[in-house]
């Protein structure tokens, strides 16, 4: 288990005990697969998604979109590795490797998780770049109080004389 458990893991009535939280976080952050987390752990996707989306455990979720932020670069290296060296298949005969042999990678299937990584980046770069609503609500009531400035000689408003 990894030192760096998010202190909020707590309990859950359905079996998600927070060793078997931290245990489907540290799998999915290696391996970046929902299920195959959720397997390592003894639980079900459907119930990983489950606990994701309930309210009382927003830390889980946000430990889970940690553990995936890195997943992208592993599965960028990945790709590239199949695409330039294919897949290894191991050829056995009475439990015994007689030979392995390269299979050329499914390119399609690589091309669609690249693009579909370079979405994600996109988007996640687009949000970054979009100011939040409480810097919206400030940027407004300083171009009102802009508007609103007096002529010279008039008092200025407090929001521009640092009150």
């Amino acid at each position: 288990m990894s030192s760096n458990t998010p202190p909020a893991l707590r309990p859950q009535h359905n079996g998600w005990s927070p060793e078997r939280q931290q245990r489907f976080l540290d799998h999915l952050a290696l391996h970046g697969s929902v299920a195959a987390a959720a397997r390592a752990a003894g639980m079900t996707r459907q119930s990983a998604y489950w606990l994701r989306h309930q309210p009382h455990a927003w830390e889980f979720a946000q430990a889970w979109d940690a553990a995936l932020a890195d997943t992208g670069r592993w599965i960028e290296d990945m790709a590239l590795d199949r695409l330039l060296d294919g897949e290894a298949e191991v050829l056995e005969r009475e439990g015994v490797v007689v030979a392995v042999r390269r299979r050329p990678a499914d390119v399609r299937l690589l091309l669609f998780h690249l693009n579909r990584l370079e979405r994600r980046k996109s988007e996640a770069l687009q949000n970054r770049n979009r100011p939040d609503s409480s810097q919206v609500a400030k940027l407004r009531a300083e171009l009102r109080a802009l508007a609103a400035m007096p002529e010279k000689g008039q008092p200025v408003p407090p929001i521009f004389a640092g009150g």
